[in-house]
């Protein structure tokens, strides 16, 4: 699917009825397969999967974004420093790799002088809530974002307004600024298990079926089905 193809989707989805319910876990194995199916690592689409389901015990229909994300990707990584990441080519970074990046490094960051963090552009930034979830969580506190004059707080869940958290879900490409904060808060426990749409899981379900080989003459006949004997 090329770009203009995705945006017509992504422009169908969003007009599409939400009322599709799936579990945590199947929420992630979808996502999983999907994003293997785009042609991401098996890393990467572990990542995704845990990602989208921490948006959807949030509260926020993370397959939408994801699929916005996957539908037409960009593998761009940052090109990391203390106080800037970027990537190399000057292109939005793909937020799956910027956000396994952040798990990785950015509390290695946080704790030199530096207590800011500008990443960006980014494609899709909402993703990258649940890996500064999980920052937030190995320093014990929470991690402030300031985008566009906005602020939102992330730590066991998003603490922000109704409004600047509308606007961040929309952003298609985001610039952000991440720095410490000794906020302490729990999670919304009222937040409801996100729903999404028939719409996406359907695209969705069209890219995990990317990673299902088809059956030969081969393999059936190596033990892989009945083959063309009946053992009955």
């Amino acid at each position: 699917m090329n770009m203009s193809e995705a945006t017509e989707f992504m422009s169908a989805t969003a007009h599409a009825p939400v009322g599709v319910r799936l579990s945590r876990t199947e929420t992630e194995t979808l996502c999983f397969k999907a994003t293997r199916g785009a042609g991401y690592s098996w890393g990467i689409a572990e990542e995704a999967a845990n990602a989208v389901g921490w948006l959807h015990a949030n509260g926020i229909d993370g397959t939408a974004v994801l699929l916005a994300a996957i539908v037409a990707p960009t593998f761009n990584a940052p090109v990391m420093s203390n106080v800037f990441w970027v990537s190399s080519d000057g292109k939005p970074l793909c937020p799956l790799t910027t956000g396994a990046a952040l798990s990785d490094f950015a509390t290695s960051v946080f704790a030199s002088s530096n207590d800011h963090l500008k990443v960006g552009a980014v494609r899709q930034p909402v993703l990258l809530l649940p890996f500064i979830a999980q920052c937030a969580a190995t320093i014990v506190g929470s991690i402030a974002i300031e985008w566009e004059g906005r602020n939102l707080m992330v730590g066991n869940s998003v603490k922000t307004d109704a409004e600047t958290l509308s606007a961040f879900l929309s952003a298609s490409v985001a610039t952000i600024t991440l720095s410490l904060s000794s906020d302490l808060f729990e999670p919304d426990r009222a937040s409801l298990f996100a729903l999404a749409s028939p719409h996406t899981i359907t695209a969705l379900d069209a890219l995990a079926m990317r990673t299902t080989v088809p059956a030969t003459e081969q393999s059936r006949n190596s033990g892989a089905g009945a083959g063309t004997s009946d053992n009955d």
